[in-house]
């Protein structure tokens, strides 16, 4: 019955509707999550001052091991670039728009988008920033580091 299944094309599309399902639901269950909650808070932010502690103590309390952090940081790398790249041509339409065309319109759309973008990007590499080092440090710690492009691999082992 499996050979059928994968024969007749029927294992490919139950596993495009699982994967459809699983699009449509995971933003739902987050959701309600986000207003309803769980009724369990992590505890660590006012007790624990070390922010590599802190990191331990919320990735143990939502149950993140080790391997999830690496895959979590390879896509927050990644979705920092997906969300960077097209800022750059927004910036320069935007700037080609208002200097050379004088059309306004089209250069305020153009420079909201790319501000849009750069804010994704900006979120990503703090969350990339915060994988890599494994600490719950704040943004600023983040612009003062020396790099603020992600890496796409942990800083600690």
């Amino acid at each position: 019955m499996r050979y059928l299944g994968f024969l007749t094309g029927a294992d490919d599309i139950s596993a495009s509707i699982g994967a459809l399902k699983r699009q449509v639901t995971g933003p739902v269950f987050r959701l309600r999550t986000l207003w309803r909650g769980d009724g369990k808070k992590a505890p660590v932010f006012g007790t624990i001052a070390d922010p590599a502690e802190r990191f331990r103590a919320v990735a143990d309390f939502y149950g993140v091991s080790g391997v999830e952090i690496e895959r979590r940081t390879r896509v927050s790398a990644l979705c920092f670039w997906l969300a960077f790249f097209p800022s750059l041509p927004l910036a320069v339409g935007s700037l080609t728009f208002a200097l050379t065309e004088h059309i306004y319109s089209a250069a305020l759309l153009c420079a909201s988008c790319a501000l849009a973008c750069i804010s994704q990007a900006l979120k990503f590499g703090l969350a990339n920033y915060q994988f890599r080092t494994r600490s719950l440090l704040p943004f600023r710690d983040y612009l003062r580091d020396e790099n603020l492009f992600p890496r796409f691999r942990s800083d600690r082992p």
